[in-house]
């Protein structure tokens, strides 16, 4: 069988591989769709009113064939271009100054879509072959005669990955059958009826709405080929109680195909509707393509009566009029919601409100989305969410067993062709159909609303109902408790009737008890105030007032930490001339309920910070090795203190980032109170600091690196994009994606080959990295070698391939992000230092399996900076701590002496 791609084939190819199989292969032809019959002839006509008007203006006009085309006419028609195995017909062929010939073609539709330039594309692909030179433009002639010109120039980038594939399929001596991926374009494809018989009868994923073939291979890879076998993939999950945001509303799949599997409707939410004595429905149709709104129907429903209104318009001419008129109807009823379903409704009001300036925003503001209340939250039965199905399901029928908008399209057509009102008729009785649907879907969610606890077809997703009985229940209930018996706090917890009798956790409420001072290993009196504070006057009279504080501490000796108790204490100095009494000025130092000093505040905020502990383990500590036992709301004021303390510190830290060449920078998840913020590390393997984020925006980033001239080194995240400055791409989480992905598909050999080109240029370069450093003078010879491998693998290739296309458009978006390196002085080529200094976070968040609170993790934040950088410095963060100094640069680890033998 002599087999050609035709421009019909090629576009089929695009919106689906099994339409374009079917048509080059398949002997079955399908039932055309009676609304692409229309656009045939629409085309048809348009194509012959324009050759009339041409043939008057132009003399020069002959039909295509080979020997004509030699002579060279102004004009060719009816063109069947044929080359190869590639045919193309081409309604006019104009010729152009440089004796080459510009195609134009012919559409049945108002407005162009991107199947109509592929189309033109295609043909002009098939004559550049015949004539040797590609065309500079073409043009498409909608319905309306109206003609637009497209450059050409380039067009082989959109069009040769698709007919790329179709030659391979004619090459290929056994070609499999793609398999079945229902997508929109199914409505009106010949071929509707038997896929979607094969869809089910394969249990097909597509289905399910909204199921694309990359979600399909997503599963496939799993094993779940099936609806039913996605069902069971559905897990029940608990939403965090302390999560203060609600969790953004999206579609479950997997739930979708177990209510289908169960045949039940599964409830994410509760449905919020409140119904109204007084409750309006609104439909409307149009022509998307001519933008006309052509039928506004309205069902209005005070009480048991209900009421339809029709508005039609003819033209658009009368559209202005039905908007009047509904908008008079409408206003009969204030404060009355409108429901619809879907955002056309929407659209439609906004788009007529502002065509002809009612500015009534009054109507937009009363408008329900009904599928809002479903989406994401009910879970019926069906495939899909659109209107016929879930209607369908709930016992709504429509009159014409083939109703539906793409129906809708074609009965307007005939009713512009004819004005017969039987076609009048169908469309209005449709439209009143839908609005009794959407009312039958209204009541339908109050039913569920009210009665979802004892309704047997209705299920709640992530707590479902007990199938128990009621001596079951019993039971349960019993064993429960036998369960809470078991509790450690049980005993504490419980209350007791017994007379006399105190449960162990003791008196709530009450005065706290003071803490008992341990006796002081030396006392330091401090000198009175010399002069008054207020008006100068000296000396000041020594008072008998004797004021005193015990600070606990620790201090670096020579083997360890040694605990001291001081007792600091003074006498009062009183101004003759003011009568104020003024206490030492040292003591004024401590904070009022101050029992720790520098020493022992920076031995807990170690233990905290650098070695990870929980807080009951830093407590049993501090009381096992220095006999102090206090209360867990000390660490993190201990914590707050020292980040006041060491703020200098950080923002000495974050100048010397700026005035690094390179920076690196990460990203991680953090639990606050339930809710995922996000943590930030800024380093260049020197210095180091930390910043919380509520989301995942980068504008952090951009304010720290505003004006910043140097290389930002990062990982793929796009947010990292919009950076303005030069940034090299992390190579060893690129390396990571492609040995995984090879791992997984280890049957794709365009994808193997690929990877040996990729590692046949980075392995001599890493090689000379690891010989000579990171050094401009050994690695920009590499660039012309980087330069060969985009111009032979990566620009104008086209490749078969998913994975392969999906990392070559990977390297032409960070073409110069990931050699960044070969071109400048010491810039790394990967992002290690980043996850190194941010792994600390991680391994934190894993210990301490409890969310954190906002506050208290910026201050941990501070202090966890200072620390890398000190690692990163080879500086003891300890003895940092001890120093009280708060300028790193300045601080020197005491080195350690050597003892002589």
């Amino acid at each position: 069988m002599n087999v050609v791609i035709t421009s019909e084939v090629l576009t089929a190819y695009y919106l689906c591989p099994r339409k374009a199989y079917l048509l080059l292969y398949s002997k079955e032809r399908g039932n055309l769709h009676e609304y692409e019959e229309i656009l045939l002839k629409n085309q048809l006509k348009s194509q012959s009113k324009y050759l009339e008007l041409l043939e008057k203006k132009c003399s020069d006009i002959s039909t295509y064939s080979f020997s004509n085309l030699q002579q060279k006419p102004e004009f060719l028609t009816d063109a069947e271009l044929i080359v190869d195995n590639l045919q193309a017909k081409c309604a006019i062929l104009r010729r152009t100054s440089k004796l080459n010939y510009e195609p134009t073609i012919f559409i049945g539709t108002y407005t162009i879509n991107h199947t109509d330039k592929l189309h033109l594309m295609f043909v002009g692909h098939v004559l550049a072959k015949i004539l040797g030179q590609p065309p500079d433009v073409g043009h498409i002639v909608n319905i309306q005669g109206e003609s637009r010109r497209f450059k050409l120039e380039g067009s082989h980038k959109v069009f040769s990955p698709l007919l790329e594939s179709l030659q391979n399929w004619l090459n290929e001596s056994f070609l499999e059958e793609p398999p079945v991926i229902l997508n929109k374009h199914c409505s009106t494809c010949q071929f509707r009826e038997q896929c979607r018989a094969k869809a089910i009868q394969e249990d097909s994923l597509s289905l399910l709405d909204k199921v694309t073939p990359k979600i399909v291979h997503q599963y496939e890879k799993k094993g779940i080929f099936t609806v039913k076998q996605l069902s069971y993939l559905f897990k029940p999950r608990k939403r965090k109680k302390r999560a203060r945001k609600p969790p953004a509303v999206t579609h479950d799949l997997k739930l979708q195909a177990l209510a289908i599997r169960t045949g039940k409707i599964y409830l994410q939410e509760m449905p919020t509707l409140t119904r109204q004595e007084t409750e309006l429905y609104l439909d409307i149709e149009g022509l998307p393509d001519q933008n006309l709104y052509y039928l506004i129907g309205l069902l209005v429903r005070q009480g048991e009566k209900i009421e339809y209104h029709p508005f039609w318009a003819d033209d658009i001419d009368n559209e202005k009029q039905i908007w009047q008129d509904f908008l008079t109807i409408v206003a009969q009823y204030p404060n009355t919601p409108i429901y619809s379903y879907g955002s056309y409704e929407l659209r439609a009001i906004k788009t007529l409100d502002k065509r002809y300036e009612t500015n009534n925003q009054e109507v937009i503001a009363r408008l329900v989305n009904i599928n809002k209340q479903i989406y994401g939250k009910i879970y019926f039965p069906v495939y899909s969410n659109k209107l016929k199905e879930l209607a369908n399901f709930i016992g709504a029928t429509w009159t014409a067993p083939d109703a539906s908008g793409i129906q809708s399209l074609v009965w307007r057509h005939y009713w512009n062709d004819s004005h017969e009102s039987q076609y009048k008729l169908k469309l209005i009785t449709y439209n009143q159909e839908d609005c009794y649907a959407l009312k039958l879907l209204v009541e339908e969610l109050e039913r569920i609303k009210y009665s979802a606890d004892v309704l047997s077809d209705v299920d709640f997703a992530q707590t479902p109902k007990s199938q128990i009985s009621e001596a079951g229940e019993k039971v349960r209930s019993q064993f429960e408790m036998i369960l809470r018996f078991a509790s450690v706090k049980y005993e504490k917890r419980k209350i007791s009737f017994s007379q006399g009798q105190v449960s162990e956790g003791g008196k709530r409420g009450g005065t706290k008890p003071s803490k008992t001072m341990p006796k002081p290993n030396k006392c330091v009196q401090v000198p009175q105030v010399d002069a008054c504070f207020q008006c100068g006057y000296t000396p000041l009279k020594l008072m008998e007032t004797r004021t005193s504080r015990t600070i606990i501490d620790l201090v670096l000796a020579k083997n360890g930490v040694k605990k001291i108790v001081t007792k600091y204490f003074g006498f009062h100095g009183y101004c003759a001339k003011c009568q104020r009494n003024y206490p030492p000025p040292k003591l004024l130092e401590f904070e009022r309920h101050q029992f720790y000093g520098h020493g022992f505040k920076s031995w807990i905020v170690y233990q905290r910070v650098a070695l990870r502990l929980p807080l009951q383990s830093i407590l049993e500590s501090a009381k096992e090795q220095f006999n102090e036992q206090m209360s867990s709301t000390r660490i993190p004021y201990f914590m707050k203190n020292f980040a006041e303390y060491y703020a200098e510190t950080e923002q000495a830290i974050t100048k010397r980032l700026l005035e690094s060449p390179f920076i690196h920078v990460d990203e991680t998840n953090f639990s606050i109170k339930g809710v995922n913020w996000y943590v930030w590390v800024f380093t260049n393997g020197e210095y180091v600091i930390f910043k919380l984020t509520e989301t995942r925006e980068t504008t952090i980033v951009h304010q720290i690196l505003e004006n910043y001239g140097g290389v930002l080194i990062s990982d793929f995240y796009t947010g990292y994009d919009s950076i303005p400055c030069k940034q090299q791409k992390c190579w060893v989480h690129l390396i990571r994606n492609l040995n995984k992905d090879l791992r997984e598909n280890p049957f794709d050999i365009e994808y193997e080959g690929f990877i040996w080109k990729i590692k046949n240029l980075i392995i001599p370069i890493m090689e000379t990295v690891q010989k000579n450093g990171l050094k401009k003078f050994y690695l920009q010879k590499f660039s012309t070698q980087v330069d060969k491998f985009y111009i032979n693998s990566i620009d104008n290739k086209q490749y078969k391939s998913e994975l392969v296309s999906k990392y070559q458009q990977h390297f032409k978006k960070y073409r110069d992000s990931l050699f960044a390196f070969v071109q400048q002085d010491g810039i790394p080529w990967h992002n290690n230092t980043a996850e190194n200094a941010i792994r600390h976070i991680a391994i934190q968040r894993d210990i301490s399996k409890t969310s954190f609170h906002e506050e208290p993790t910026r201050n941990y934040l501070v202090l966890l900076g200072i620390r890398q950088t000190c690692r990163y410095q080879n500086k003891s963060f300890f003895r940092f701590l001890f120093s009280e100094e708060t300028d790193i640069d300045n601080f020197k680890s005491r080195k350690t002496k050597k003892r002589n033998k």
